[in-house]
């Protein structure tokens, strides 16, 4: 093999090593890197500089302190900064705090991955301690519903509760308890065997045979978690970890180990929907910051955005076919988009916000068809509403969008809405705790409080 002469090596080692670590900071799991700004930059940044140390640059990082250097790429394992967050280290870092096994992996992960860094990773803070109290008694909002096929799960307040969908009232069978603050989030894995919930800087995963927990996420949360959805048959976990006019993250977990496989910083704030086509290739993001988004599943790519939208959106889904996707919000339209052109092709509107949306082919219907759209909305006047016929139209071109029917309203904000197939209903969720069940004919046969 031909050396490279010096010149040549002065040229395109630079070149290797920027390309090297641009890899590493596209693919790099960064959750180490905020693991440590959130534990170690108070002491060990440019102005306290404790030991001559400073992690807060990447740059310095490498330098080392006063005992040498912390970071060892070439043998992750064996870096004194690992050696130091150990629980029989001496010194101990931090000293008055000990990271859990999780922590110190994914610090052990970062570092092995080329201690990638990423500026955006570290703009919004250190996470502030939280002195929790207990959820008043009578606050329990119903922020959350989600159904699989035999079941559907509300979050009552900080619990769970599992129901048993029945011709009119549902079957309690469980209630669930892990969450402190309120539940935002829930989302079924496909085979309904797991049922994950999000609220406050934690995911707790369920096993709904058994009522345990099988597993607790809080390692590099760093909001609400506004909302969850399985994709990928099941293998990941996407989760929105919002934090309201600053941060809309979107986490990709792992669903066999848990581990976060990629964290994109989605939206510039609070993610309020995530769902996923019904061909599983796509999911798709609604933010506060008035867009919507859709990442491809099977490289977690972003492939597109939608932007149309006045104020807030809130809510959206794919239609059955998966080539068009409604989003809806706080300006109270209705917006249908071609999903490959990413063409408003639609659109309608209701008297209020719009808080929830799903989308079905109608399921009154024997043998619908790809026309027969069913598009039900809950807004926060209390009322749910039905859109079908849809009309559609192109370019500047406008119409009238959707026939609609008003089912009727509850006393109180409607906050969530899902379809439950075991029964064909539509189950909703209020700001004061109701729980209401629909049939799909627009009969509101049970409110639960």
């Amino acid at each position: 093999m031909t050396k490279p002469n010096d010149n040549c090596r002065g040229i395109l080692y630079p070149l290797i090593v920027l390309v090297l670590f641009a890899v590493a900071v596209d693919a790099a799991d960064l959750h180490g890197l905020r693991i440590l700004r959130d534990n170690c930059f108070r002491c060990h940044g440019e102005e306290k500089r404790k030991g001559g140390l400073v992690l807060s640059s990447r740059a310095e990082m490498m330098k080392g302190g006063d005992t040498g250097t912390v970071v060892d790429l070439g043998a992750p394992s064996d870096s004194m900064l690992l050696q130091l967050l150990a629980k029989t280290a001496d010194p101990h870092m931090p000293p008055k705090k000990q990271l859990s096994d999780d922590e110190i992996e994914a610090v052990k992960d970062w570092i092995k991955g080329g201690a990638a860094w990423d500026k955006a990773a570290l703009t919004d803070g250190a996470l502030k301690e939280v002195n929790w109290g207990t959820l008043a008694t009578a606050y329990q909002p119903i922020a959350a519903v989600a159904a699989s096929d035999k079941y559907f799960a509300a979050g009552r307040g900080n619990r769970v509760v599992l129901y048993e969908p029945a011709d009119k009232e549902p079957k309690k069978l469980l209630e669930l308890k892990g969450h402190r603050d309120v539940v935002q989030s829930l989302a079924w894995s496909p085979d309904g065997k797991r049922l994950a919930s999000g609220g406050f800087r934690r995911i707790v995963i369920w096993d709904i045979p058994s009522g345990k927990q099988l597993k607790v996420i809080e390692t590099g949360l760093r909001g609400r978690v506004t909302a969850l959805v399985f994709a990928g048959k099941g293998r990941f976990l996407a989760a929105a970890d919002s934090r309201a006019t600053r941060s809309g993250t979107l986490t990709i977990f792992n669903a066999d180990n848990w581990k976060p496989v990629k964290t994109d910083p989605a939206h510039t704030d609070t993610i309020y929907s995530l769902v996923v086509s019904r061909d599983d290739k796509f999911i798709a993001s609604a933010s506060a910051d008035k867009l919507a988004r859709i990442w491809r599943v099977s490289d977690w790519k972003r492939t597109g955005t939608f932007e149309g939208h006045t104020g807030y959106v809130l809510a959206l889904d794919f239609n059955p076919k998966g080539d068009r996707i409604a989003t809806a919000g706080a300006d109270a339209m209705v917006k249908v988009w071609d999903v490959k052109t990413r063409k408003q092709i639609s659109e309608f509107s209701a008297p209020k916000a719009i808080t929830g949306l799903f989308w079905r082919l109608n399921p009154t219907l024997e043998k619908p068809k790809d026309k027969d759209d069913w598009i039900i909305t809950t807004c926060e006047d209390g009322y749910t509403r039905l859109f079908t016929d849809l009309v559609l139209h192109e370019g500047a071109q406008r119409s009238t969008g959707a026939k609609a029917r008003s089912w009727g309203s509850v006393d109180a904000e409607l906050m969530s809405v899902t379809y439950s197939p075991a029964k064909k209903q539509v189950i909703t969720g209020d700001s004061a705790g109701g729980l209401g069940i629909w049939a799909a004919k627009g009969k509101l046969e049970k409110y639960l409080k």
